[in-house]
């Protein structure tokens, strides 16, 4: 007698063959995705275009910061600079603060060397008191203040106060780059009435200038 063969089911079928595909090429099985699935995949996938990349690296780009605290305006006008010198400055924690908080002002601010010339101090410097430390922390707004100078450098600026008649005047202020605050000072000639007369004639002549040339 002849046996009959078991009658295969559609569905196993199908398993099976689905079983063997898989098996065999793993890399088409987002073909049996739906594409909702297909668009999360590829979109969470760690490779990026180049142009993603080069976009990302735009954002993160550090723009640099300017250091500079405050600059004295008014000895440029007022004064003719002959030579600069960079120094330090000796401040407490309090005046550190309020500089880092932008409240500094050395309009009427100058520079005396001490008789002996070995040091040099700046005067008349407004600092603003620290706004949230106590009054018996906080220091003098215009005291004098020492700057840290050689002393070759401290008799070279006596010299030239005492025999030329200059005058030294702060002109910028500004943290270095191992975050230090910094004062330019400069030996300067004053300069008569004339001469400011002709350099704010001739500023006033080059702003109407440049408006007339932006028109």
């Amino acid at each position: 007698p002849h046996q009959k063969m078991p009658s295969l089911n559609v569905c196993h079928v199908a398993s099976a063959l689905f079983i063997l595909v898989v098996t065999l090429c793993p890399a088409p099985i987002t073909a049996f995705l739906s594409p909702q699935l297909q668009t999360t995949k590829t979109c969470s996938s760690p490779l990026q275009s180049p142009t993603q990349l080069l976009a990302k690296s735009g954002k993160n780009k550090k723009k640099l910061k300017d250091n500079t605290i405050c600059v004295n305006r008014q000895a440029r006008r007022n004064y003719e600079i002959l030579d600069t010198l960079e120094a330090g400055i000796s401040l407490v924690g309090t005046e550190v603060k309020s500089i880092r908080a932008g409240k500094m002002n050395m309009a009427d601010g100058y520079v005396r060397p001490s008789r002996n010339g070995r040091e040099c101090e700046l005067f008349n410097v407004h600092i603003s008191k620290h706004s949230q430390s106590a009054e018996y922390f906080n220091h003098e707004e215009r005291r004098p203040r020492k700057l840290l100078v050689h002393k070759e450098e401290a008799r070279r600026l006596l010299q030239q106060t005492e025999r030329a008649g200059m005058t030294i005047v702060p002109l910028k202020a500004y943290f270095n780059e191992q975050n230090r605050v910094k004062i330019q000072i400069g030996v300067c000639r004053g300069k008569n009435v004339r001469e400011k007369r002709f350099l704010s004639h001739f500023y006033q002549g080059y702003q109407g200038a440049g408006g007339q040339e932006r028109r």
